[in-house]
């Protein structure tokens, strides 16, 4: 008689069978023999038969109950098995809406292509390089995840130059490799609109830890009895700082007359913006910024005396949505506020949320202010070299629809937590570090209270030192004076100096404005750390296939071996023969090139995608398996538009 307890066995047992039979692949390598037993051992099991004792198909097994528990614990021991063998390859997946959950406030649950930022091929390099270093890596990937990285085999990047999102569309039966083999995609913004390229936004690694280090000598090296006109000279130890700061002397010996270090040292860099989303001028597919306006025209360089000015705003919810902005306050270095008015969105307002803004429907009724306005003013009062500082100041940014490449971050300059993404609000840092309540009143917040206690807090860390108020670099609460490390040292790898020819060209054209802005928003560090250097260091081998120029630039004496290719037909047959040996492998794709002028056939263009897409799916079957595998197509800038590229990313199986 069938009991309750066989009843349960048996189900669990159909669940375990079912579901392994659902998530289980047939192995290539399997003996075709070996199939055949197993299937015929299935086949049994689900009939009742008890093979080892030679029954036939139609006699009941003697201890059916006792087989049932048998073969079910058989099929849990292959599913934890099963998992076992899943845990010992890494895997990657986007973190899209993660992403566009911290970049937007309000984001619902459809994801919009304007809900996510841009992304740039430097976010590729942070990937390679926590592919590399795993928990030692500084800088995570802020678009997706890499699990199990110590289980990567091989990292093989390839690079389509003059490939853009255009052919991926317009040809996409000349993409069947690129199509069928990567799930895993996301755009990028073309590296040319910023005047860098593939190569440099991989491989040049900017040295994080130098304006720590530079900041803590400056303070040593500021002696009171030193005069004005007695400069200490740099010494060959002293090694040139992070890009945010824009004089190639690596030492300021004149700081301004209230800072004890240097004020650009606190300056976010490129990498930091981009991290901390600020609105950046590229044409992406993020329509979030198109209609932005920059601070000003043109941009001078910012040195130690640069003058800063604290902005703040305030918004209201709005019939599109949105937050837009009803306030804006500019506060200076003296503290006195020289910009304050409320505005008018275009957009009716359907929530003043006035808790937190402290607007009112009595207060926006007689206001004419419109954001052009703001937009206008701002431009007028802001010198060619300001400084704008702000908590959090991004959104502000996105709030007056603005671009402003010198910033200071209150939430980025002070840490309290030990992490990056955990800010400590406006209110706590001021009542902590400065000694003041503000944002006490019931009547919401007060724009130009709360600038004035960001420039407060800016002065106050200027008075101090770099570490100071951030527990990431090592302070400690209470701490005035940075503390000796004798333990710290300047990195061991050297710094290598960039090499790039200066364009001559017109001071009054347009171009040279274009140009004036890339070199302000996007500062290529005249030092970086070669990311061959990371390679050797954590003893991976390393080949690079691509044109000389970029081997001549950043494949000498780091161990790499880099061979010059003339064609993709050269270059894909010596990839191949090199991806079974190296860990990281680096090539590049340039027949496409010559097509992109419009000189050219449409079939031919077609057909060089084609082969062009057939090498990587030849050089894709020869890659170790759990290999990382990244395919970058660029985008390229056009006379008339820019082309946004994509990257496709994979763990080879």
């Amino acid at each position: 008689m069938t009991t309750k307890r066989d009843f349960r066995v048996e189900s669990k047992k159909r669940k375990a069978a079912a579901f392994l039979q659902l998530v289980k692949k047939e192995d290539e390598e399997t003996p075709p023999d070996k199939k055949n037993k197993t299937e015929e051992s299935k086949t049994n099991v689900e009939n009742g038969i008890e093979t080892s004792s030679g029954s036939s198909k139609n006699e009941k097994p003697k201890n059916f109950q006792q087989m049932a528990e048998d073969e079910l614990l058989k099929l849990r021991q292959a599913l934890r098995e099963r998992q076992k063998a899943s845990m010992e390859k890494p895997k990657v997946f986007l973190t899209l809406e993660e992403l566009a959950k911290e970049n937007t406030p309000n984001f619902g649950t459809d994801l919009k292509d304007e809900d996510i930022p841009p992304l740039f091929v430097s976010d590729v390099q942070s990937l390679i390089l926590f592919a590399v270093q795993g928990s030692a890596c500084k800088i995570k990937p802020r678009w997706c995840k890499l699990l199990r990285c110590t289980k990567v085999a091989s990292i093989v990047v390839m690079v389509m130059n003059g490939v853009s999102n255009t052919e991926l569309e317009k040809y996409p039966d000349s993409f069947s490799t690129l199509r069928s083999e990567f799930q895993t995609r996301i755009d990028i913004v073309n590296p040319s609109q910023y005047a860098k390229t593939v190569p440099t936004e991989l491989f040049c690694i900017l040295p994080p830890q130098q304006q720590r280090i530079l900041a803590k000598r400056s303070v040593e090296k500021k002696k009171p009895e030193i005069k004005n006109e007695e400069k200490p000279e740099a010494s060959e130890s002293d090694e040139p700082p992070e890009e945010s700061v824009v004089e190639e002397n690596p030492l300021h010996p004149t700081f301004h007359q209230d800072d004890a270090f240097s004020r650009t040292s606190l300056l976010l860099s490129t990498a930091q913006l981009m991290q901390e989303k600020y609105p950046l001028p590229v044409q992406y597919s993020n329509v979030r910024t198109l209609n932005f306006k920059f601070t000003k025209e043109d941009y001078a360089p910012v040195d130690d005396k640069s003058p800063m000015f604290a902005l703040d705003c305030e918004m209201c919810l709005t019939v599109s949505r949105q937050l837009e902005l009803t306030r804006v306050s500019v506060v200076n270095e003296k503290l006195e506020t020289i910009y304050d008015t409320f505005v008018k969105p275009f957009n009716r307002i359907i929530n003043y949320l006035t808790e937190f803004s402290g607007i009112t429907k009595a207060i926006m009724d007689p206001v004419t202010t419109r954001l052009p306005d703001v937009q206008k003013k701002i431009r007028e009062l802001l010198p060619a070299n300001a400084i704008l500082c702000g908590q959090s100041l991004g959104g502000d940014l996105r709030a007056i629809k603005m671009y402003h490449p010198y910033v200071i971050d209150t939430s980025c300059i002070y840490n309290l937590s030990g992490r990056t993404s955990m800010k400590t609000g406006l209110k706590k840092l001021t009542e902590m570090f400065v000694k003041e309540i503000i944002q006490a009143g019931t009547g919401g917040h007060d724009s130009v209270e709360d600038a004035t206690a960001t420039m407060k807090l800016v002065q106050h860390k200027l008075k101090h030192h770099l570490n100071y108020g951030d527990v990431r670099m090592g302070w400690t609460v209470g701490e005035t004076k940075p503390e000796e490390n004798p333990e710290e040292k300047v990195s061991e790898f050297k710094l290598i100096k960039m090499e790039e020819p200066e364009e001559i060209v017109d001071p009054d054209s347009q171009k040279s404005h274009i140009t004036a802005r890339q070199n302000a928003f996007f500062k290529m560090g005249k030092y970086f750390y070669s990311m061959f250097e990371v390679l050797q260091k954590y003893r991976k081998t390393a080949a690079m296939v691509t044109d000389q120029a970029t081997i001549n630039q950043f494949g000498m004496d780091n161990g790499v071996v880099a061979i010059e290719s003339d064609s993709d037909k050269k270059t894909k047959s010596l990839v191949k023969s090199h991806v079974q040996f190296h860990d990281f492998v680096y090539c590049s794709f340039d027949n496409y090139l010559p097509h992109i002028n419009g000189e050219t056939t449409q079939e031919k263009a077609k057909h060089c995608l084609e082969k062009m897409d057939k090498r990587v799916g030849k050089i894709l079957k020869n890659v170790k398996q759990n290999s990382l595998v990244i395919v970058i197509v660029p985008g390229r800038t056009d006379p008339e538009w820019e082309n946004a590229g994509t990257v496709f990313v994979k763990i080879k199986e």
